[in-house]
């Protein structure tokens, strides 16, 4: 199966906000907007193997967008051996934003899933980009899935950050090896005050901030479950407003 979606959120002079002018998508999926955000939902089981989902999103000069998921992403095999594909391309304008935060992608055993976003940043634009992958259902491994997060500003790359998990990658579970790790989250902020490299480790899981430019960084955090790496995701995010005890 093929399908494709498209969100275009606009700035209104007349009324001093951001609104959704277009969304629209083909099944199995549809986009909402709800309270601010714009929210892009699930009809069926998907993706399986074989699926090619793609999603563009674009923000206009000035607006701000809000874009998630309803529900996580189960990735499941399919009857056909070949992998599935889900590929994010967003476009943000001068002095926009966007936060794309979707729930997580669950890889289940068996599967081979491939999750590319692309962030085209124009000169004073800023974003926040956030993938969470979480490895297997309670209870079993991981299929193999190909993570990529690419973020590019004034045609100038800030940010290629690429994962390999499941069954054949080399080292435990990961490149950057997750070892018992069940959940792992990565973020690019552009447009934040980066301050120093920091690193917390803890006994549910271990985060990263690691500035790339003087305003950008990119959060990298591997844990248990999910709970604890957003903890420590924002622990090392806001290191002066949250300790770990």
């Amino acid at each position: 199966m093929k399908s494709h979606g498209g969100i275009v959120v606009d700035w209104d002079e007349a009324t001093g906000r951001s609104f959704l002018r277009s969304g629209r998508a083909d099944p199995p999926f549809s986009v909402r907007w709800c309270d601010g955000r714009v929210l892009v939902a699930a009809s069926a089981a998907a993706p399986l193997g074989g699926d090619e989902l793609s999603l563009d999103i674009a923000v206009g000069a000035g607006a701000t967008a809000d874009v998630g998921t309803v529900a996580s992403t189960i990735v499941l095999p399919g009857a056909v051996a070949a992998p599935s594909f889900m590929t994010t391309n967003c476009v943000v304008g001068d002095g926009a934003h966007l936060d794309w935060v979707g729930e997580p992608t669950v890889s289940v055993v068996g599967s081979d899933h491939e999750v590319i976003t692309t962030v085209d940043l124009a000169a004073s634009a800023t974003c926040r980009i956030v993938e969470e992958v979480s490895l297997g259902r309670a209870g079993e491994p991981s299929g193999r899935l190909r993570l990529v997060v690419r973020v590019e500003r004034a045609g100038r790359v800030l940010v290629h950050h690429e994962e390999l998990f499941g069954p054949g990658v080399p080292g435990v579970g990961s490149t950057v090896s997750t070892a018992n790790a069940r959940h792992v989250l990565s973020a690019v902020h552009v447009g934040v005050e980066v301050g120093d490299a920091r690193v917390i480790e803890h006994i549910d899981g271990r985060a990263a901030w690691l500035p790339v430019a003087t305003d950008a960084a990119v959060v990298l955090a591997v844990g248990v479950d999910r709970p604890a790496v957003l903890r420590l995701a924002g622990t090392v995010s806001d290191e002066d407003r949250h300790r770990m005890m």
